[in-house]
């Protein structure tokens, strides 16, 4: 790679603008879970598993009792590299123009350079989404794309993950009330916190949400079995579940991302995903350092920080091209996977 430094746009330039793109509305996964810059490419983090024990009392002189440690599990996940371009055609076609005509105003080469750079950087912020929801989904975060496959598990324990007895669709027999109230005292006691703390919040697709309103056992749990409705409000929903100490339902998730021309969903239309009170507990965003940000500080460029996407114009050949590239080193870390809780219930 050969960064082009005499570009309309130069990097620092270029990079400070890309990083201050704004998240789309819809990926609210990536801007919940919160981000941490690292100087390092990879996360060294122990587990450690939690135990309320007790102490003992004794007699006067009496042996004092001697307890068991915690218990903890060394983890190391190496960050990926995660990057996109495109190539100039628009800009290299304006070159042309102005090398004809005698042009001097390079303001519309800055623009399609700029305008290159707010694409790239939605694909990076989609491909980050569409991770975390993957993580989200089974605690397995699996990349098989661009000549990497791999996959990093961060240990959600088998109790976390729940599959409904009679599933929702069901609307006449199953029992979301019971389901939920059933796993929320699983997560009390197989969470970190295992001390009686329940999880916050279910996030859910809309699909899900539709069958809970139509459910027969929540409709009569509301308004009484001789009501004669076939349809729960949401607000209703949640004030019962609140009602009962339980975790309540948000806004509907339903994100869908481009992959390859192909429209995917980022979590599956099946899955209720749990909050812990603290999301910040349960995992975050890291970004590392690219190649390409450790050679732009090395040639005196002028980064605020080394870790994030930086965004270069890139000059290569022959055959000779230019193109606008956003190089960057992130990926979802599960900090403690015992406060995930998914449930497959569709």
């Amino acid at each position: 790679m050969a960064i082009f430094f005499d570009a309309p746009v130069p990097p620092a330039d270029l990079t400070t603008f890309v990083r201050e793109v704004p998240l789309p509305s819809q990926l609210t996964l990536t801007a919940r879970m919160g981000r941490r810059d690292l100087r390092t490419n990879y996360v060294d983090f122990a587990e450690i598993v939690r135990t309320n024990r007790t102490a003992r009392f004794r007699t006067y002189d009496g042996r004092i009792h001697v307890s068991e440690r915690d218990t903890g599990s060394e983890k190391r996940v190496r960050l990926l590299p995660l990057s996109s371009s495109l190539t100039l055609g628009e800009y290299e076609r304006l070159q042309l123009e102005f090398a004809r005509f005698g042009g001097t105003d390079v303001q519309a080469l800055r623009d399609s350079i700029y305008d290159d750079g707010v694409n790239l950087a939605r694909q990076a912020q989609y491909r980050l989404e569409q991770a975390w929801g993957d993580l989200l989904t089974d605690g397995i975060l699996s990349i098989n794309e661009n000549g990497y496959q791999g996959t990093a598990d961060f240990g959600v324990p088998s109790g976390l993950k729940k599959t409904a007895g009679t599933l929702w669709s069901d609307t006449t027999n199953s029992d979301p009330m019971g389901d939920i109230t059933t796993w929320t005292d699983d997560y009390a006691t197989n969470s970190t916190y295992g001390n009686g703390i329940r999880p916050a919040s279910m996030m859910t697709s809309l699909a899900v949400l539709r069958l809970v309103q139509r459910n027969a056992k929540i409709i009569a749990a509301i308004y009484g079995a001789a009501a004669g409705r076939t349809l729960a409000s949401l607000p209703d929903i949640n004030a019962l579940l609140a009602s009962q100490g339980l975790p309540t339902f948000e806004a509907p998730y339903d994100t869908v991302v481009d992959v390859d021309g192909t429209s995917t969903r980022v979590i599956p239309d099946d899955r209720v995903v749990f909050f812990p009170p603290n999301e910040s507990d349960l995992g975050y965003t890291a970004y590392g350092v690219s190649a390409t940000a450790l050679e732009l500080q090395r040639l005196g460029q002028p980064l605020a920080t080394a870790p994030g996407f930086v965004a270069v114009v890139d000059r290569s050949g022959p055959p000779y091209r230019e193109q606008t590239l956003i190089d960057g080193v992130a990926m979802p870390i599960l900090a403690n996977a015992r406060l995930l809780m998914v449930a497959d219930v569709k």
